[in-house]
């Protein structure tokens, strides 16, 4: 009975062997053919890829046929060419070259294109073309390609005629086609009364866009403005309105008096604490001067004699001397009495301070120091004592030019970075940015970065911080960047749940962008006064970190690393 089942299936496993192996007819090549290709539009973003789907009908292999793919108000330059088993890429338009390619698989008929890092102007009309030599047939591939605009900016203004309303605005550039705008309260409930939208479309066919309503003054009840052309392709703004600088019912906000006390407590207490070491030092020094003028009294009341020979005379020249015989001197070297210590002369009150200053060790223990000193002195390292109460290594980080956006540059051995425009190129990038050539994913360091030159213009945005590797934009904490911004109309301002939210209006000379992988944290500090700017407590990633920054969109004035 086994034998028999053994035999069953050895005869199963051959059988199916010489099914797999038998060669499958290739398909005949039809005299006639159809292509398929989608019926409406298809959708792309700006920046990435998109596929045009083209498929000849009955199925069968187009390798031995000529593809083309080409712009139908351009049929002289082919965007792709594929002739005698092999793509042409001499004879193709050089707009596409290195950015297209056959995906589908030509044995099964599928001619299908592929168009990386798409633009604005790839926008229209695409021809699949594919021929033999007794049949053709082309069929057409419309290509919509949008373009997400920058973040909203939003103003409050006082409205005209005064009452108690104010005149909200909103505004975004860079988009196409043209994007929608809604307004919405805290309760998300979108808000439709006495809004206007302004649509202006520059050059390059991109659209700006504008909208204001008026609303009640409130400090808690903020506003929404999302522009957007769908779900997927949006950007979002908030802003409490309330005018800056104006009265308000509640006075200053909870947020507002802490950036102002905290630093100002601060420094009294750096400065009280100051003034006690001060203090204590100068009581210590008078205290020392009066124990040496009490010895002074008691030597002169209690002369100091030899049993045998001293004189009288001798005595007291060696106590206006103010000096003591050392127990070398056979004289007095059994029956002296030293007030003083071994081997150490009595000082004066000014002496003393001199010489108490001489035997104290120097360094960072016990340095000794002037008043004036003391504060030079605690200016060059308060920033290293803001972090972490002691010194930290200051990291010596360049720019990566590998991870460079195309519209900006960077000079000085890569300590420098400043936004460039190109010549009669459309600028399309929202976001632009480049890397740090250093990563870090434990331990704490920090690096600092030259904003604003007093010789030189205002800078009007810029942006710091740090990402993880192969993060995508936009630059929100949920997309794994850590960024602090700053614009001038808005100030500076974080994203907290991909929602833009300001911290405060100034801007900084010189930020200090602080690092600790171990507790998560990313600090942003003044380096000229040490108050802190922002912190990030939420920077959980187990990739490494590289530095990020910014010169800012449309900003020439440059950032530069210390």
């Amino acid at each position: 009975m086994v034998m028999l089942i053994f035999s069953a299936g050895l005869c199963l496993t051959l059988l199916s062997v010489a099914v797999l192996t038998v060669p499958i007819p290739a398909q005949p090549v039809p005299e006639t053919f159809t292509l398929t290709v989608p019926d409406g539009p298809i959708s792309s973003q700006s920046g990435s890829s998109v596929s045009l789907l083209c498929q000849v009908s009955p199925i069968f292999n187009i390798k031995p046929f000529e593809v083309k793919w080409y712009r139908s108000d351009d049929i002289n330059k082919p965007t792709l060419l594929y002739k005698d088993h092999k793509i042409q890429e001499a004879l193709m338009d050089p707009r596409f070259r290195g950015r297209v390619s056959l995906t589908g698989e030509l044995e099964r008929g599928d001619a299908s294109l592929r168009l990386e890092r798409v633009t604005l102007e790839d926008s229209g009309e695409f021809v699949c073309y594919i021929a033999s030599n007794k049949w053709y047939e082309k069929a057409r591939v419309v290509l919509a390609v949008s373009v997400t605009g920058s973040q909203p900016v939003i103003s409050v203004a006082e409205a005209r005629g005064g009452g108690s309303q104010v005149n909200v605005t909103c505004s975004s550039e860079g988009w196409s086609p043209q994007p929608r705008v809604t307004w919405r309260n805290k309760e998300g409930t979108e808000i439709t009364n006495g809004q206007e939208v302004q649509n202006t479309t520059d050059s390059k066919g991109l659209v700006s866009v504008s909208s204001w309503l008026l609303y009640s003054p409130s400090e808690s009840d903020w506003l929404s403005c999302i522009v957007f052309l769908s779900d997927e392709w949006k950007t979002e703004g908030r802003i409490l309105p309330v005018l800056p600088g104006g009265d308000s019912k509640k006075g200053f906000t909870v947020n507002q008096v802490l950036l102002v006390v905290l630093p100002v407590l601060f420094l009294v207490i750096i400065i009280c604490a100051l003034c006690f070491i001060i203090v204590f030092k100068r009581k210590g020094q008078i205290d020392q001067g009066l124990n040496v003028a009490e010895t002074k009294r008691l030597i002169k009341e209690n002369p100091v004699q030899s049993p045998a020979n001293q004189t009288t005379s001798d005595n007291k020249d060696k106590l206006e001397g103010n000096t003591m015989q050392t127990p070398a001197n056979p004289t007095t070297s059994e029956n002296q009495v030293d007030l003083q210590g071994p081997e150490k002369p009595v000082q004066s009150p000014a002496n003393l301070t001199t010489t108490d200053n001489e035997d104290k060790p120097e360094g960072p223990e016990n340095p000794v120091q002037s008043p004036a000193n003391l504060t030079t002195t605690d200016n060059k390292d308060k920033l290293e004592d803001l972090l972490l109460g002691k010194k930290v290594k200051e990291e010596h980080i360049t720019m990566d030019a590998k991870t460079a956006s195309l519209v900006i540059r960077l000079s000085q051995k890569g300590k420098r970075v400043q936004y460039v425009k190109a010549k009669d190129k459309p600028d399309l990038q929202q976001y632009i940015h480049v890397l740090g050539n250093k990563g870090f994913d434990s331990g704490q360091h920090y690096w600092k970065v030259k904003i604003q030159n007093h010789d030189k213009e205002e800078k009007l945005a810029w942006c710091l911080g740090v990402t993880r590797e192969n993060a995508q934009c936009p630059l929100t904490p949920q997309n794994g960047f850590w960024i602090l911004f700053y614009e001038k109309e808005v100030g500076l301002h974080v994203y907290v749940d991909s929602v833009k939210t300001p911290t405060r209006q100034t801007t900084s000379t010189t930020v200090c962008v602080f690092l600790d992988c171990d507790k998560h944290t990313l600090s942003f500090y003044d380096a000229d006064s040490g108050s802190l700017l922002y912190t990030f407590n939420d920077v959980k990633t187990t990739d490494t970190l590289y530095p990020v920054f910014s010169p800012g969109k449309r900003d020439p004035q440059p950032l530069q690393i210390y």
